[in-house]
């Protein structure tokens, strides 16, 4: 586990996204937002502090994702 500085306390409730692979399995991660980075797609969690902070929570590749994916909602 890596313990990231000033990471204590979140800004908000984080939300529940279902998030579902091409092998047809679903996953839930919890996260604030998402990014598509690359060939990536990392979701984050916003922590207090001066200023606020993103750390990623889970960063996995776009192929994994089932195809289309995008939500509109990335941050």
């Amino acid at each position: 586990m890596t313990v990231v500085p000033g990471a204590v306390k979140l800004t908000s409730e984080p939300d529940l996204w279902p998030v579902r692979l091409r092998n047809g399995s679903e996953m839930q991660v919890l996260a604030h937002g998402y990014s598509i980075e690359g060939d990536y797609c990392e979701f984050s969690l916003l922590f207090e502090g001066e200023p606020n902070f993103q750390v990623t929570s889970l960063r996995i590749p776009l192929e994994l994702l089932e195809e289309g994916f995008d939500w509109g909602r990335g941050s």
